[in-house]
Formats: C-alpha cells, structure tokens, sequence
C-alpha cells in the first residue's frame, strides 16, 4: 500500500469517527491538502475506498489477535476473553456502532464487516475447547457462546442505544465480556 493510499484510510477513519457517514471526498482532500483527483487516482470511487478501509482495518484485526495468541503471560479464559472484543490499537477509538449507518448506502461494505464478525471464529472455538478440557469454563456448547456473543456485538452495531446513554463501544464490549465470561467461567 503507498504511503498516499494508507493516509487516506487514516483520514477516512477519523471522519467516519467524528462525522458517521456525514463526511464527503472534500472533506478528506481539504484535510489532506490534496485534491479530490487524487483521491480518485488512488480509489475509483467511495465503495472502493471504503472496502480498501475495511480490508484494512480487518488485516490490523488478525494482526492484533495473533499477538494475543502468542502472549504467554495471559491465561486461557483471559486470551478468549481479549479475543473475543479484540480491536487492533489504533482503532480502538473508532466508534464502530456507526456501522450501521453503512447498510443503506454502501451494502457491500456493511456485508463485509458482518461478514467477519459471522465467520472468524477458529481461534476463539480453540480457546473454549481448551478451557472447557481444562475446566477453567463450563462445558457449553460453541455455537451457543458464539451466538450470545454475536447477537449482542449485532444489536451494539445496529443501535444507537448506547451512544444515546453516553455509552463508549469499547466499554460496550468489556461489560458485555465481563457478563459472559462470568457466565461460562467455572464457579470455585
């Protein structure tokens, strides 16, 4: 990816952060000091620019959840628990409930972030076979974790609920872990 294309996205990301979907092309190239010709030398048009962002930010995703796979310092229950609400770094404040605003007017795009969220799975099952061999978790079958997790990431994504009540996605997320993972975790 040039160097051109990689602060685009950046620029991007702190609109849709800032602004939702209420951000144009002239809003990018005024605060690139570029124009909008060379924004579209660099993507054909919005929906190619906002699956490169997507694309993206989903390859800092694996890239986030292979390092807390590898780090030795956290337990079984804590890396499913990381896992599961994993947001790579520097998108940590995005507010991802503006994700809805994506379904109308740009489907594919929305597709592709539900999508994710539907199939990436593999790592997070490992982990609960491995806690529940151990008996760190309940013995609860998989899709039935993955289902009461997905359904409320979902219902976050598709309500302005919580941004009505002040209340930020990524505590969002670590409330709704705590809740979980207090459910399933073996009692002493």
């Amino acid at each position: 990816m040039t160097e051109l294309r990689a602060k685009i996205i950046e620029e991007v990301i702190r609109q849709f952060n800032e602004r939702g979907m209420k951000f144009t092309m002239d809003d990018i190239a005024a605060k690139l000091h570029i124009s909008k010709k060379t924004i579209y030398k660099e993507f054909k048009d919005k929906n190619e620019l906002f699956t490169e962002t997507v694309n993206h930010g989903l390859a800092a995703l694996k890239e986030k959840e292979a390092q807390i796979i590898a780090d030795e310092s956290l337990d079984i229950v804590e890396k499913l628990s990381r896992l599961i609400v994993c947001l790579p770094d520097k998108y940590k404040h995005i507010d991802f409930r503006r994700v809805y605003q994506l379904k109308e007017s740009f489907p594919e795009v929305h597709s592709l972030i539900i999508g994710r969220l539907e199939r990436d799975w593999e790592e997070a099952k490992s982990l609960i076979e491995e806690a529940k061999e151990k008996g760190l978790i309940r013995d609860l079958p998989v899709p039935l974790v993955r289902l009461m997790v997905d359904g409320t990431v979902e219902k976050f994504l598709g309500s302005t609920d919580l941004m009505r009540a002040g209340i930020p996605y990524e505590e969002s997320l670590d409330i709704m872990m705590d809740i979980i993972m207090n459910g399933i975790r073996v009692k002493k």
